[in-house]
This record gives C-alpha cells, structure tokens and sequence, in this order.
C-alpha cells in the first residue's frame, strides 16, 4: 500500500501558486443524491446522481510580500478575486512532473484573514467549484524556472468518451526579463512517441502572469499529452503549470 504523507503539495488558483504560504487544502467532490425510491425497490431506498459540485478550502499564513516579482500581495490577490470572474485552479498531491493533478474552475467565495495575538496571522480561503473537474496529471510543475524554450513529458491522461471533456489549466505563476514572452502549446496523441501530435490548444504571446480554464467536449480519442514551448526575449525566465484531466 502507497500512503502518502502531506507534504509535497502544490495549490495554484488563477496566476498565483499558494503553496508556500498554505498548510491546510481541501478538494470536496460531491452529487446531489435523489431519491427515486418506488414500489419495487423491496424496502430499500434508490438514489441517482444528480447536479454535481466541487469546492475548495484553502488555509495557510498572511504575508505582506508579493507572492511572485511585481506580484500582488496575497491578501490584495485574494481579495480583488471575491465574487469575481472564474479561474483555474490546479490541486496536485506532488508538485513533480507527472503527479496526479485535478483541475476546475473557481469564484473565490469566502476569505478570512487575521487571528489572536501572538499567534502567526492566519487566512483561509474557500472557493466554489465552476463547472466540470478533470482528474489527470501535471505535464508541467510550477516550481520549474524555464530560461528558454523546450517540450515537456507526455503523459496518458486518458480518452474522453462522450459523455466526458478535457480539462487543461494553465498557470503562468512569473515571467521577467527584458521584453519577455512565452508561448505555450498543448498537445496530444495515440502514442507515447507524440508521432502524429495534434494541437489541443495555443495560448500565443503571454508577456505577464496569467490562467487560462479550457474544456474540450469529448469523444476524445487520443489519450496521451504533453506540451511544447518557446520563450523569447533579453535574459527570459518564467515559472508556469499545466494540467490536463478528464472528467467523471
């Protein structure tokens, strides 16, 4: 049996990579249950599934400092975010390449910050879950500092049947230098040699810290993924995640 200790996570929602400020995540998966009992259920209640949910809690410590360079601060971040638009967010158990990863989109819903004296100021954070959750992998970790172009690890995410999508959430946590840009490309195959690769999807010139929530309806027959990337301008270093899962 493969336990796992929690101490390795990675949490990244929107353009920003809460991990070293949190100590605390929770991902709730849930389906209304309903009830469809009758007169041939022999006494016993019948449910089906019915509208399913996801939400995110998120707690950890306050921090006065940017989360990256020419950042936000992490309370600014949080609560420019309330009620807002939606955005990624990518929860994986590891922050390696490869690691299992799930990925939704969220409206950040609730935030508490501060606490009793003499303690480390605290904030904890919940998000509602915005449409349909992938389970898959990282093709790409955000703890990785690129200086130049390059094409990660494929993955088998897995096919999506009909009834199923293609979730992939990107995550540009940082990006400096002079005039940088940084272009990334999702692709995906039948065959762990990437022979005949498609292109899922193309971010083109992304110049600051940014997300992105795309979902591809299925059938998806090719169930390999990986992405390619260039980064161009003067001394050019970005950090960036990709996910890509598939839904229930």
């Amino acid at each position: 049996m493969a336990v796992l200790s929690m101490t390795d996570v990675e949490i990244l929602a929107g353009p920003y990579r809460l991990t070293g400020r949190s100590n605390t995540v929770d991902l709730e998966l849930e389906a209304v249950a309903l009830d469809c009992t009758n007169f041939d259920s022999g006494g016993w209640n019948e449910f089906i599934g019915g509208i399913k949910s996801a939400a995110v809690s998120v707690d950890g410590f306050y921090d006065a400092s940017p989360l990256e360079t020419g950042a936000l601060t992490l309370d600014e971040q949080l609560f420019s975010e309330l009620g807002g638009a939606v955005a990624p967010v990518t929860i994986a158990p590891t922050k390696a390449d490869g690691s299992v990863a799930y990925v939704t989109g969220f409206t950040r819903g609730q935030l508490a910050l501060f606490g009793s004296v003499g303690d480390v100021a605290p904030f904890q954070s919940d998000m509602w879950g915005q449409g349909e959750v992938g389970r898959g992998y990282l093709i790409h970790p955000a703890n990785t500092t690129e200086t130049a172009g390059g094409t990660g690890t494929g993955q088998q995410v897995g096919a999506a049947s009909a009834s199923q999508s293609v979730v992939i959430g990107i995550h540009v946590t940082a990006i400096s230098g002079t005039t940088p840009s940084l272009d990334i490309t999702v692709e995906s195959d039948d065959n762990a040699g990437f022979a005949s690769a498609a292109t899922v999807l193309n971010t083109g010139a992304i110049t600051t810290t940014t997300s992105s929530l795309t979902v591809v309806s299925g059938p998806v027959t090719d169930d390999y993924y990986r992405i390619t990337w260039t980064l161009s301008g003067t001394s050019p270093v970005a950090r960036f995640s990709v996910a890509v899962g598939i839904t229930p």
